[in-house]
């Protein structure tokens, strides 16, 4: 009887001073400062707004020479940051931007030009910027206002830029 009170007073022993050192050398000093300069990877701000679909696909566009272009985003936009300044569409036929009617929804952006896109004897490539950095004309932003991610980095800003081709 002797042995069994021996031992659970030497494990009651050893089990306190476990704690005790655990207590004092890993919780108060090493172990949860060293948790809090661990990166956390899912930490992050809320994610920028970025360009979801595009439409029509590039053969459609191909034979189109009026065709309408329209861009999806993958969240609520701040429509009047989507203004002729911050949507250009170039033809590499002409040195001016495409003339047309811009049409922004919360999540939709439309872009009619007036006449025909400029073509030269082979055709032309039709290029639509949407910027997403600052520059002298603004950016484009959601209703939030954090900018447009044009280039899919995962950060707000970028200019995002699309070519369709046209054929003759």
């Amino acid at each position: 009887m002797r042995r069994n009170w021996y031992k659970v007073l030497v494990y009651a022993f050893a089990g306190t001073a476990l704690f005790c050192i655990v207590k004092k050398y890993v919780h108060d000093r090493s172990f949860y400062p060293a948790l809090k300069t661990i990166p956390v990877p899912f930490k992050r701000g809320p994610a920028p707004p970025a360009v979801k679909a595009i439409y029509p696909d590039r053969q459609t566009f191909a034979y189109r020479r009026d065709s309408p272009i329209w861009i999806e985003f993958d969240m609520p936009m701040n429509n009047a940051t989507i203004t002729n300044d911050t949507v250009i569409v170039k033809s590499s036929a002409s040195e001016k931007p495409v003339d047309g009617i811009l049409d922004a929804g919360s999540r939709m952006l439309m872009f009619r030009p007036y006449n025909e896109y400029p073509m030269d004897e082979n055709g032309a490539e039709i290029t639509i910027t949407l910027l997403g950095s600052e520059t002298g004309s603004g950016f484009i932003m959601d209703e939030r206002g954090i900018a447009l991610d044009g280039n899919k980095d995962g950060k707000a800003g970028g200019d995002f830029v699309y070519t369709y081709r046209i054929v003759r």
